[in-house]
C-alpha cells in the first residue's frame, strides 16, 4: 500500500519501514518482498537516503540548499514524482527527480 500509494501517500521510506517491522514479526511474505522492495529504492531512486543538491527548482530560493532525501513518492506518473528532502536547516520539502543531485562535498 505504501510502496504504490493504495489507500494513502505513497511513501517508500514508510514500505522500507513497514516492511522490516513485518520481517522482525516474522512475517515470512514480508522477507520474500524486502529484496525486490530495496532492489526497486537502488534502480529506481539511487538518492534515496542520501545527501543531494537542488537545482533547477521553480522556487528560486530552493536552488543550492543541501539536505539528505529522505523519501520518494511515485503517484503513477513520472511527472507528479517527487523525493522528500530534509533541508540542512531542517525545513523538509517536496522536490521532483530532476531538480535534485548527488551532492559531491559536505
Amino acid at each position: 500500500m505504501c510502496f504504490e500509494g493504495n489507500g494513502m501517500d505513497p511513501s517508500w521510506r514508510r514500505a522500507r519501514e513497514y516492511n522490516e517491522r513485518a520481517i522482525e514479526l516474522g512475517n515470512s511474505m514480508a522477507v520474500q518482498n524486502m529484496p525486490w522492495i530495496e532492489k526497486a529504492i537502488q534502480n529506481a531512486v539511487p538518492l534515496m537516503d542520501k545527501r543531494v543538491e537542488i537545482h533547477g527548482a521553480s522556487r528560486a530560493n530552493m536552488n543550492g540548499n543541501r539536505g539528505i532525501a529522505t523519501d520518494f513518492h511515485w503517484y503513477k506518473d513520472e511527472e507528479n514524482a517527487r523525493y522528500t528532502i530534509k533541508l540542512d536547516g531542517g525545513e523538509a520539502f517536496k522536490v521532483k527527480p530532476a531538480n535534485v543531485c548527488a551532492c559531491l562535498s559536505r
